[in-house]
């Protein structure tokens, strides 16, 4: 038995160690670096690239229509687009669960007009922005790098009026 144990350990140590090899992963963003780009498709089926949006600051949210906590922040984000969007704030409303059908019956029902594409295979919300869940938020000045970051939901609308403020007149 002890044999059979030591023989174990051998097999999941050499896993442990050759798991890292081959492709390097991609690091999590964090505050200060470049937003990773990415493209995806919007209500209307046409694609939406974070790169057609240089030199602009831009809001990333993710969210689904069964995340409380995502509904509960949405009317911040329909405020930011209201009023923030003609000073050329762009607001990006990533779902990562629901059709698109289910989507915009939503966001009729809601009176929500904020854009809105969809990364139900999760690999911008997973992979890109290392987010297991929703809401997540992330601010990108016209630089394009990340200016703030809330992995969860936002309790203050205040804090993130403040922070799309730093982004809209960088001091």
């Amino acid at each position: 038995m002890k044999f059979f144990m030591a023989i174990f350990l051998v097999i999941i140590t050499a896993i442990s160690i050759f798991a890292g090899c081959g492709a390097p992963q991609q690091a999590c963003p964090k505050i200060g670096d470049i937003a990773p780009d990415f493209t995806l498709p919007g209500l209307d089926g046409k694609s939406i690239s974070l790169s057609s949006f240089a030199r602009k600051p831009v809001i990333i949210n993710t969210w689904s229509i069964n995340c409380i906590s995502c509904k509960k922040e949405m009317p911040y984000f329909q405020e930011l687009y209201t009023k923030y969007s003609s000073s050329g704030l762009i607001v990006l409303m990533i779902n990562t669960n629901d059709s698109i059908s289910e989507a915009k019956s939503f966001l009729s029902d809601k009176g929500y007009n904020f854009p809105v594409i969809f990364d139900t295979k999760w690999e911008v919300r997973n992979k890109k922005y290392c987010r297991t869940g929703d809401p997540s938020t992330f601010l990108i000045n016209s630089d394009g790098r990340i200016t703030f970051i809330s992995p969860g939901e936002i309790t203050s609308k205040e804090l993130l009026f403040n922070e799309v403020n730093k982004i809209l007149l960088p001091q």
